[in-house]
């Protein structure tokens, strides 16, 4: 999850970096697994909010999680 967010390109990967206040790859992942948690309902869109992820990459995000989690 987190490396395809460090490939978008420097001002992408600042922005989501600095939303996350992640200094790592592996901080915004497990920044994002928290706060996925923490979601009584996970949406792609509510990961844009959050973090101003690019669209595709927060269907991304939530589909790894839920995949990991073994959730529908």
């Amino acid at each position: 999850m987190a490396t395809e967010m460090l490939h978008q390109g420097d001002s992408a990967r600042c922005d989501t970096m600095e939303a996350m206040h992640a200094a790592t790859g592996f901080e915004a992942a497990i920044r994002f697994i928290d706060w996925a948690d923490s979601q009584r309902q996970l949406t792609a869109e509510k990961a844009i909010a959050r973090f101003g992820l690019a669209r595709a990459t927060a269907y991304r995000w939530v589909r790894a999680y839920r995949d990991a989690r073994g959730l529908a």
